[in-house]
């Protein structure tokens, strides 16, 4: 069951909520739904970015869990389109890396997700984990676009620029970044 997307946010973690969302490489109409106001939309990116240390009723667990089946479609649909020649092997190689938990981190490093996560005082002291809360919280941000725009097509845009220069590093030396084959 899905918990209340009406909870209590301050209107300074809207705006910044608001702000975050700006910065994201997302068409505009696709930002002006997610900034309606009068709908849940916030509510749902409020719920991507807040850790379950910090909230354990609303929280990223449910949106990450979404995040990650989206990202594996966009990123198939997107090794389709761009490599529409390379075998089945190769594509759920490199599918691999394109959805990978340090790929995940790196992303939300380049957003500045850490700036925007609500975390609960056990994480905020672990700086350890700063790279696995990256990569969740990407993820769940992945899963709030796709609840709250109910399309794949802005996600596959968004993250698209991320995947052209993640697989030129990535087919320029495929045996380097094979822990097998390496």
């Amino acid at each position: 069951m899905k918990p209340t997307k009406h909870q209590n946010i301050s209107k300074s973690r809207i705006n910044k909520l608001y702000n975050f969302i700006d910065n994201l490489n997302i068409d505009a109409e696709d930002i002006k739904v997610l900034k309606q106001t009068n709908n849940s939309n916030i509510y749902i990116i409020n719920e991507a970015l807040t850790h379950t240390s910090a909230n354990n009723l609303i929280n990223h667990e449910r949106l990450e869990f979404l995040g990650d089946a989206v990202i594996r479609l966009a990123s198939s649909e997107f090794i389709e389109k761009n490599f529409p020649l390379m075998k089945v092997g190769e594509r759920s190689a490199l599918r691999s890396h394109l959805v990978s938990d340090k790929w995940l981190a790196k992303i939300g490093h380049e957003i500045a997700i850490d700036k925007i996560l609500f975390l609960g005082p056990q994480a905020l002291k672990d700086n350890s984990a700063i790279r696995t809360l990256q990569a969740e919280a990407t993820e769940a941000l992945i899963g709030a676009l796709y609840e709250c725009l109910k399309d794949l097509n802005p996600i596959k845009n968004w993250l698209s620029p991320y995947w052209e220069e993640e697989s030129k590093v990535i087919l320029a030396d495929p045996h380097k970044h094979n822990s097998k084959s390496a």
